[in-house]
């Protein structure tokens, strides 16, 4: 019981820091040069080099792992990676194809398994150019994201609200542990760029629900 205990312990403070940490991790953008109010959140930190354990999984999972997120209304079709917690505490993005490709949280839920899934984005890359997420703010309530698992199972979800939040404010138990339906939430950054903070002033997220 102890170990349960210390295991969800960990959990909530890995929440804590992950939306926190949306661009603290930029620290080669001091000077960045894209000043739009959608700002950047390039990594150039090493990524975890082992897999984090999975908290809070089922015993009984037989969910294949994502390999591919689609999201017609905005022109996604992305290679899914793996991502944990960096040695920082910080989020991790994707490696292979950073700008690309998106991340999702493997400490979490599998889309497709009762929970909160989580995939992160990168918005824009270095000099402002649009990355994989660019479009992510313009998602409609309604509209239709899709998971391919490793299995060649495709999932759909519905958007069911777009919203955005301070680091601060975000409600990280919304986001990422929420246990009364099967929901995948996608994560980026949004808002003006604080250099001194190495990091955007918004996160945006897109809730979405298995149908």
């Amino acid at each position: 019981m102890r170990a349960l205990k210390i295991a969800l312990l960990l959990f909530m403070l890995v929440l804590t820091v992950v939306l926190s940490g949306c661009g603290t991790f930029v620290t080669a953008q001091e000077a960045h040069p894209n000043t739009q109010s959608q700002a950047s959140t390039s990594s150039t930190h090493p990524a975890v080099t082992s897999t984090p354990t999975r908290l809070l999984k089922s015993q009984a999972n037989t969910i294949a792992d994502p390999v591919r997120l689609i999201i017609p209304s905005i022109g996604v079709n992305a290679p899914v990676e793996t991502v944990g917690i960096l040695n920082n505490g910080d989020l991790a993005t994707p490696i292979r194809s950073p700008w690309n490709d998106v991340g999702w949280f493997v400490s979490g839920p599998q889309p497709g398994e009762r929970g909160s899934a989580v995939i992160d984005g990168h918005l824009d890359r270095p000099g402002g150019y649009p990355a994989v997420f660019w479009n992510l703010r313009y998602m409609q309530v309604g509209e239709r994201v899709e998971v391919m698992s490793a299995s060649g199972k495709t999932l759909d979800f519905q958007v069911t609200r777009v919203a955005f939040y301070s680091p601060q404010t975000a409600p990280i138990q919304a986001i990422f542990g929420n246990s009364g339906g099967t929901y995948l939430n996608l994560i980026t950054c949004a808002g003006d760029w604080i250099p001194s903070q190495h990091q955007t002033t918004l996160r945006l997220v897109v809730y979405t629900t298995l149908v």
